[in-house]
């Protein structure tokens, strides 16, 4: 798996891999054969990557994404990318999302643009000294990121497909990327689908940061779904929860390896 530290020897000049080091920090989803899968390995930090526009951003990966790197105790940070984009037809909204995600939610939320340069101080800054797992859909502009700060590694980047508005596969396995002092980004590849069908429905509520902390609910175990005197639901009603983030936690907690 992309990050493993592993412990290799050499025996009459082919290498075995030995051992595989217990792993820390991993990312995850559920495949869609049902079995919970690792996407990268001993991590610091999970960058969600989505474009405003072209592809049309998705949500609903968003939150799985985030969801699945909360499960996991990782630090998780949102990169709206493609923010040259904004204003354009079926553009989504990035001062909306800035407030969903970051004002409301708590992550770290940076606008870039790998073609105007903008936010490109930011993302370098938040990745420095960090192994970093990068997670979007296909042409959501992951490699563009990198090879914006580092031109040299002349990476392959993709198109999205005009008719169908989905991006073409370029990354079609996860790399790690050195990128000095310390900085080692793996660009995974392309998803098309991020179930979380792996976390416990009953821990689910957990994975969502901004349920923490609007008050105590009735009952202990509340689900934060038609219980009455839920916090989560007044917070909603009070517009200190995101209405949209709250029907995305509620079909989380009803589907079962379905994607979005």
């Amino acid at each position: 798996m992309c990050g493993d530290i592993a412990r290799a020897v050499s025996k009459q000049s082919v290498w075995y891999v030995e051992e595989i080091v217990d792993r820390n920090g991993c990312l995850e989803r559920t495949s869609p054969t049902g079995r919970r899968q690792v996407l990268a390995a001993n991590i610091d930090l999970v960058v969600v990557v989505a474009s405003i526009a072209s592809p049309p951003l998705r949500r609903g990966f968003i939150d799985r994404a985030l969801a699945s790197a909360d499960w996991n105790r990782l630090e998780a940070a949102l990169v709206l990318n493609k923010i040259d984009l904004a204003g354009s037809k079926g553009a989504a909204d990035p001062e909306l999302l800035e407030k969903v995600y970051g004002k409301l939610a708590g992550y770290t939320v940076i606008k870039t643009s790998a073609i105007t340069g903008m936010g490109m101080e930011r993302f370098k800054d938040l990745i420095a000294g960090k192994t970093v797992a990068l997670a979007g859909i296909s042409a959501a502009g992951k490699t563009s990121l990198i090879h914006a700060i580092h031109p040299e590694l002349n990476l392959r980047i993709g198109a999205v497909n005009a008719k169908t508005t989905k991006g073409k596969h370029t990354t079609v396995s996860a790399r790690l990327i050195p990128l000095g002092n310390s900085t080692f980004l793996m660009d995974t590849p392309g998803l098309r689908a991020f179930s979380v069908d792996h976390i416990p429905k009953d821990e689910l509520k957990y994975c969502f940061a901004e349920f923490d902390g609007v008050g105590p609910c009735k009952f202990r175990d509340c689900l934060h779904e038609t219980e009455p005197e839920c916090a989560v639901l007044k917070a909603v009603k009070d517009g200190l929860i995101d209405r949209e983030r709250h029907q995305s936690y509620i079909k989380l907690l009803h589907e079962e390896n379905t994607y979005s």
